[in-house]
């Protein structure tokens, strides 16, 4: 199979691939999430990890485009580590976390559909962001763009881990963090039409715009570097740890 070719003509059958996991996200060209927490020092260094973003946007509508953007804008996020932070800043023209659940306004058959429940078959989910689309026929318009936020595991250091270390540490998450699977679970979201990355085509999504209760999300206490005494880290292995991280290596 031509996938090249498979993905300039048949738009929906070349995702419906990757949201099956039949492709990857990456070989398809879709937006990098970033890694994982994979050392606490390291995370440290770079200021992670990242609380929830509570805030909230304008209810997004057919047609419409967001108006807030990259890591900087508010809309509502999941905890991040410092890697996923810094990857998604590069995405200027993205913002709300969003995922693709059909193709234009017709019944045109894809794995994405919720209504597949009715006929015993698990919907899929294409996972990505509502952004603004830079070039193309519907340049400077609404547009769904892929990043897989939601399958990949968040390891060890986890959104449970941090709440048990705040809480351990006398400082206590209020809310507590979520895993990103159930933070899209509690989000409050909305069905829109808009178009598929520059290509124009129309597509069917759900946007998260904002949060039902968020309590006092104020205050982020940070990783307490006090925990590592002078002979516990070896330094080498943290530097390279950051390394990774950033990409440097």
């Amino acid at each position: 199979m031509d996938l090249s070719n498979l993905k300039q003509t048949n738009h929906r059958q070349y995702w419906d691939l990757v949201a099956s996991g039949k492709l990857s996200y990456s070989g398809s060209g879709a937006l990098v999430w970033g890694n994982p927490v994979t050392n606490l020092f390291a995370e440290s260094l770079l200021s992670g990890p990242n609380a929830p973003d509570y805030r909230s946007i304008a209810e997004p509508t057919n047609g419409s485009a967001p108006s807030q953007f990259a890591e900087s804008g508010a809309y509502p996020k999941p905890w991040r580590s410092a890697a996923q932070k810094l990857q998604n800043a590069n995405y200027t023209n993205v913002g709300p976390y969003a995922a693709l659940i059909g193709w234009s306004t017709s019944d045109e058959d894809t794995i994405c559909d919720f209504k597949n429940k009715e006929d015993n078959i698990k919907p899929y989910r294409l996972w990505g962001r509502f952004g603004v689309a830079t070039s193309g026929p519907n340049s400077g318009q609404g547009a769904f763009f892929p990043q897989d936020w939601y399958s990949p595991s968040e390891g060890t250091y986890n959104a449970h881990y941090f709440n048990n270390y705040f809480s351990e540490q006398g400082n206590p998450l209020n809310p507590e963090w979520q895993l990103r699977k159930d933070w899209w679970g509690s989000i409050t979201k909305k069905t829109i039409i808009t178009r598929f990355e520059n290509t124009g085509i129309l597509c069917k999504i759900e946007v998260g715009y904002k949060f039902s209760d968020i309590g006092d999300a104020d205050y982020f206490p940070g990783l307490d570097l006090g925990v590592y005494n002078d002979f516990s880290l070896d330094i080498l292995v943290a530097m390279t740890a950051l390394a990774a991280i950033t990409r440097w290596l």
